[in-house]
């Protein structure tokens, strides 16, 4: 049987936060450049049933170092998975469910979330 990746993938709003936030520190009399942060699903595949591996990854533009991020994959407040420096997560969901997750990235005290919101894919007969 063959599964076409069709998917809706939908962003809710980038997160925008400042260098400041990130732990650096701006000239006075000057604007922190913006970093983005964004939230996104790469990949989904079926595994056998009505389940879906759904690959989450996230971003930051412009790329920053010294950053560990965590997901929280159904938007409880929970985050779920501990804090690594790979932003990419695998995550099984049943098939035809709308879904919110979250990422948080963290730098030093410091903590920006975007969420990315998505439909799996219909995997049963």
């Amino acid at each position: 049987m063959r599964y076409e990746k069709q998917y809706m993938v939908q962003t809710g709003g980038a997160a925008l936060l400042s260098l400041v936030l990130l732990g650096f520190a701006v000239p006075s009399g000057q604007t922190a450049p913006t970093v983005t942060l964004t939230a996104l699903v790469q990949d989904q595949q079926c595994q056998g049933g009505d389940f879906v591996n759904v690959t989450l990854s996230a971003t930051l533009n412009p790329p920053q170092q010294n950053v560990r991020f965590q997901w929280d994959f159904n938007n409880d407040g929970v985050f779920d998975t501990p804090l690594r420096t790979n932003p990419t997560v695998t995550h099984l969901y049943p098939d035809e469910v709308n879904v919110t997750a979250v990422v948080r990235v963290v730098k030093g005290r410091r903590s920006a979330t975007d969420p990315v919101t998505f439909s799996t894919l219909r995997c049963g007969n």
